[in-house]
């Protein structure tokens, strides 16, 4: 559980990363590159599971469980503080960029 845990802090981060870097280009651009970030990050992580339940006696499906269920909340409250700050008028940090 504690992988699952670890792996999707770490996704998230690189979520959010891939997303302030994505901002950065052309408009032209974001929707290419966010759909290659999204198929490039999902291969990588669909590779770790496949890795770990091959050569570890992780439980794949807690480690799963686990890692849907704290992304989804480290999202959550990236959309909340995101909401949050332009309601308040307040620009949003460089890692807040709410998408996945």
């Amino acid at each position: 559980m504690a992988v699952g845990v670890v792996l999707a802090f770490a996704y998230h981060f690189l979520t959010m990363r891939l997303q302030h870097w994505i901002a950065g280009h052309k408009a032209a651009m974001v929707p290419v590159v966010t759909i290659l970030g999204f198929a490039v990050r999902l291969a990588l992580i669909a590779i770790i599971l496949v890795v770990l339940s091959l050569w570890t006696p992780l439980n794949v499906l807690a480690l799963c469980i686990s890692f849907i269920v704290v992304f989804t909340i480290l999202t959550g409250f990236s959309l909340y503080r995101l909401l949050l700050a332009k309601r308040n008028g307040i620009p949003p940090s460089a890692g807040a960029s709410g998408a996945s």
